[in-house]
């Protein structure tokens, strides 16, 4: 019982049906791919284009209006909060989208749009719209988004108790 109700966990099964879709996809199996992502929409609000690239971690807090174009990557154990938008930006669609880093944060709201990087580690703020590079362990904030802090490199944070 405690597997099927983690299976059907607002937090999980997103990305499980992501990863069907994705994998139907991949084998051309195209009716069973549309299947898992037209159910990840209905039931969670949730549109993950089955092609795109997504490492493992994925995290969706509340899954709930986050939509990612085709042509995205994104790194490993990534958080995505509500509301995210990641897409191309005008005409530019299959050369212009979002690459996304290991490690990083976006929060509720936010738009990264065009072909954009988001380095390691990197955080973005609530309803930032980001059309720039952000380079690893940096915040950026804003419409348009605009870099606040330089975090320090990874050594630095895990010395500092505190760090964030």
């Amino acid at each position: 019982m405690r597997l099927y109700k983690g299976l059907l966990h607002p937090r999980f099964a997103p990305v499980l049906l992501f990863r069907l879709a994705s994998a139907f996809y991949a084998l051309r199996l195209g009716v069973l791919s549309k299947f898992f992502a037209l159910a990840n929409q209905i039931v969670f609000g949730c549109d993950i284009a089955r092609g795109a690239k997504i490492g493992g971690g994925l995290f969706l807090p509340h899954p709930n209006g986050v939509v990612i174009g085709a042509h995205v990557k994104i790194g490993r154990n990534c958080i995505i909060h509500q509301g995210v938008t990641l897409g191309a930006r005008g005409e530019e669609h299959e050369l212009a989208n979002p690459i996304i880093g290991d490690q990083v944060e976006i929060a509720t709201g936010a738009k990264i749009l065009g072909g954009v990087h988001l380095d390691d580690y990197a955080r973005i703020g609530a309803n930032a719209v980001v059309l720039k590079d952000v380079p690893a362990y940096a915040v950026a904030v804003g419409i348009p988004a605009r870099i606040v802090r330089q975090r320090a490199d990874a050594q630095e944070l895990l010395a500092t108790p505190s760090a964030a």
